[in-house]
């Protein structure tokens, strides 16, 4: 055991030990920045961008009215102001947070286990598909890993020397920062609080467990203190449970599913059923062999674990009653997988040199699935439970190619209405039809929201469609190609001239004849 012990903490001092740590960062650079700016920027995406066009403290008041915390977009706005909002350079935010991401999760493989260990660890991180397809979203899921990440790295500092209070300064700091990014970083303290409960016995002579030292709870009392400031915001927002109604309920597939889009970002439901559910037993068969394995009396392996599946079942058992089970919430979670297998194919290969091959290039071959679907067989994975091909760059540059003095642009859809700003060239700024409904009705399609735009900005309103200026000589028509025309209306006096779709988008161009603008009479839509 106790060479176990030193070859897991025997550090690497000279530039050719190191050199390995640099080839793995560079490999997950090249995953993360290749074509980071090949899927068009969606709905979420966009919210972002426009959400860092305000000032800070009217960033931090829309975010109240939304679902997440503020920190994220208070970052992207600083990034923005050294490096522009090019597509490119958006999504570079998140590319250098998922290389940061994957060197913690090498850092976090050398401090609990081998030096080969972590170059297994590396390599699979590096192509983690679940981990490449959030670096390439201007969303927060790369940044909360690396807060998260650097948490757990800080956590096994302070378990192997708990005299050295400056780890649990440090933890303090990341886990504030992690709940000011993403809600779900409480499923991370949560893991870190069932590890430290889980070391059964002391690890000092004559000192008590971890879970009784002082600096423990103090670190986490100033963590809570940190957040305190936000909480009622968070108390309001769970309150608004409507804002999460498209979120589905959890089935017995659930987690089987999740774990496949870490994987192959596809639910795996199109796999033979020997495939898709011989999945869960062979993780949970490497957690078992890690946990069996690891004679290190801090017990490593299972923090890994319980970092792996704790947030998957506890989300799992709330989303029975609250549906808040989203793949993508996991991510930071799922960097723990590449790290489980890494130690394990190292304590494999001491006895199974042939098998471990087997295995890791099973693994890596898996991983190559899911990087095939993030840039071959779909256009993006914007939904967790099918591909999206949202064009609207593509119909976004018809418009740009042809438009004309008099030009109107309509949104029809709300969630293309960011996007659209986005990709538009001209100064005409786009309008969102957000028609007057009965009381008690649910609109669908056509509605008004309130953030990330400024609520009193009522420009950016159509109530009617013939209520446009008299000046307006042509209009374009923009929605998602598989919505309907309930409740919209077309002008009797609107001429379609043409007609385009892309992908999950549609646009319509209408001549509006002259003299006939507004107050038109109405006919079914076309």
């Amino acid at each position: 055991m106790n060479k176990i012990i030193v070859l897991a903490r025997t550090s690497d001092n000279t530039w050719p030990d190191r050199a390995w740590w640099i080839l793995i960062l560079i490999f997950a650079a090249l995953m993360r920045f290749y074509r980071a700016d090949w899927a068009a920027l969606w709905y979420d995406e966009a919210f972002s961008v426009v959400m860092s066009t305000h000032s800070p403290a009217k960033a931090v008041s829309i975010a109240a009215t939304d679902v997440h915390p503020p920190l994220y977009y208070l970052v992207l706005k600083t990034w923005i102001s050294m490096f522009g909002s090019e597509l490119y350079a958006l999504r570079a935010l998140s590319a250098c947070a998922g290389v940061i991401a994957v060197g913690l999760g090498v850092w976090l493989t050398r401090q609990v286990a081998t030096r080969r260990a972590a170059v297994f660890a590396g390599i699979l991180l590096a192509m983690l598909p679940v981990a490449i397809r959030y670096s390439h979203e201007v969303r927060m899921y790369a940044l909360l890993s690396v807060w998260m990440t650097g948490a757990t790295i800080a956590l096994v500092y302070w378990v192997k020397r708990p005299d050295r209070h400056r780890y649990l300064v440090i933890y303090a700091v990341l886990i504030a920062a992690g709940l000011y990014t993403h809600y779900f970083a409480i499923l991370g303290i949560m893991s870190h609080w069932l590890y430290v409960l889980c070391i059964r016995q002391s690890l000092d002579t004559g000192r008590p467990r971890r879970i009784f030292y002082p600096q423990w709870w103090v670190a986490n009392t100033v963590a809570g203190l940190l957040f305190v400031p936000w909480l009622p915001v968070l108390m309001a927002q769970l309150s608004n449970a409507s804002s999460l109604g498209w979120i589905q309920p959890v089935t017995l597939r659930s987690l089987p599913s999740t774990l496949w889009q870490y994987l192959i970002l596809n639910n795996g439901t199109e796999l033979t059923a020997f495939v898709y559910w011989g999945l869960m037993p062979l993780i949970l068969a490497l957690c078992v062999y890690c946990m069996v394995h690891d004679k290190q009396p801090q017990r490593f392996s299972w923090l890994l674990v319980i970092y792996l599946w704790a947030p998957l079942l506890v989300m799992f058992i709330v989303s029975l009653h609250f549906p808040l089970f989203i793949a993508r919430y996991f991510t930071f979670s799922a960097l723990s997988l590449p790290i489980l297998l890494g130690v394990g194919l190292d304590r494999l290969m001491r006895n199974h040199r042939w098998l471990t091959g087997l295995i890791f290039v099973a693994f890596l071959g898996t991983e190559s699935v899911g990087i095939y679907n993030l840039y071959g067989a779909q256009d993006n994975s914007n939904d967790d439970n099918r591909p999206r091909q949202e064009r609207i760059n593509v119909l976004t540059s018809v418009i740009n190619e042809h438009f004309q003095p008099n030009d109107q642009i309509i949104v029809l859809n709300y969630f293309w209405y960011s996007s659209v700003a986005y990709y538009n060239t001209h100064p005409v700024l786009p309008v969102l039809y957000a028609p007057v409904v009965a009381d008690g009705m649910k609109c669908r399609i056509y509605c008004r929201f309130k953030a990330p735009y400024d609520v009193q900005n009522e420009a950016i309103y159509l109530a009617r469609l013939d209520a446009l200026p008299a000046r307006t000589h042509r209009v374009w028509l923009v929605d998602g190609a598989t919505d309907s025309d309930v409740a919209l209306v077309i002008p009797c006096n609107w001429l379609l001239q043409d007609l385009w779709v892309a992908g999950d988008n549609r646009l319509r161009l209408y001549r509006i004849q002259a003299g006939q603008v507004s107050n038109a009479k109405a006919c079914p839509a076309t």
